[in-house]
């Protein structure tokens, strides 16, 4: 019993010599420790602070794109005198059902009195041949829109398939969470690859040096033209591909949405397409009425090929169901 009492005493008197020494350290270094946790607190808000001006300044960034391309859009519509521009979308709309178009005193139109030729889209191979030959102004310009155009309309009903989300007949089954997966995030990173691709291939010099020549003077190339239409239209192909890879797949209903929302994902290059295509067109079907009384260079704005692949957090919903499949 006395042993047990001493030992018991002693443990006592070792715990408290050792709450004693670690008071003491906190009192001796009591502001060091203050600062230390000062500044970890200091770092993490630091970098929460510069999280979220780094994402303020991209949000700014992509409102000042948007509002770039609504400006050039809109000026395009001034130029041709679309009532787009004035009224707006709606409002035009609107105003066609109670205003008709405006023509010349005459009644004629337009576009049946301008001076000179003014290049018009192609719609067969004869006029896409006629373009070159002959050259009417702004025909490079028709010539790579008719490509574009006529690749479009070939694949046409594909390209209805791929808006509706239709699911093909005799899909590829896939019956565990680790293969659906693996092939969905696949077929996103395919389209991610081949989006950066386009993007590297139509930001080369020589992409709009097709269209307006080389710096020596030379006029602008034909076959070039031809060239860089059909290889931009080869990328589209790529996307509507990719897209039915998609839709070839089926999986249990429990993770049907993913399927769908995949095949939604992989729509939305076609989608981009499907505008820049109809801008182009829009344009060319206007040079007439542009041209006729231009006395220079008409600045008609940027078209640009705009491929959001984040549609309102798509892909990141894609992911986080993939995660959380995984972790089940």
């Amino acid at each position: 019993m006395g042993g047990g009492r001493s030992t018991s005493d002693g443990g006592a008197f070792a715990v408290l010599f050792v709450m004693l020494l670690v008071v003491g350290v906190v009192i001796t270094y009591f502001w060091w420790i203050v600062g230390a946790g000062a500044l970890v607190g200091l770092f993490f808000v630091g970098r929460a602070i510069t999280r979220e001006a780094q994402k303020r300044r991209e949000l700014a960034e992509e409102k000042e794109y948007e509002l770039r391309r609504r400006a050039d859009r809109q000026h395009r519509w001034l130029l041709t005198g679309d009532s787009r521009g004035i009224y707006g979308q709606d409002g035009a709309a609107a105003m066609r059902d109670v205003t008709p178009q405006p023509s010349l005193p005459d009644g004629t139109d337009a576009a049946a009195q301008e001076p000179t030729p003014i290049a018009r889209l192609a719609a067969t191979p004869d006029e896409l041949a006629a373009l070159v030959r002959d050259k009417p102004d702004a025909w490079q310009w028709a010539l790579f829109t008719s490509i574009l155009v006529q690749r479009t309309t070939a694949v046409l009903p594909r390209l209805r398939d791929s808006e509706l989300g239709f699911t093909p007949a005799g899909t590829t089954r896939l019956y565990t969470a680790s293969g659906l997966a693996s092939e969905v995030v696949g077929l996103i990173d395919e389209m991610l690859s081949t989006a950066n691709q386009l993007e590297s291939f139509m930001a080369t010099p020589a992409f709009m040096a097709s269209f307006y020549g080389s710096g020596d003077g030379a006029p602008p190339d034909a076959e070039a033209v031809e060239h860089i239409g059909h290889r931009t239209m080869d990328y589209h192909d790529r996307f509507l591909e990719l897209s039915e890879r998609c839709r070839g797949l089926s999986a249990r209903s429990e993770y049907a949405d993913i399927l769908a929302d995949c095949a939604r994902l992989l729509d939305i290059p076609l989608q981009s397409y499907r505008e820049f295509i109809g801008e182009l067109v829009a344009v060319i079907e206007s040079l007439p009425q542009v041209l006729q009384h231009a006395t220079g260079d008409v600045d008609m704005g940027a078209i640009v090929l705009d491929i959001d692949l984040d549609d309102h957090g798509l892909r990141s919903h894609i992911f986080k169901r993939l995660e959380a499949i995984n972790r089940s």
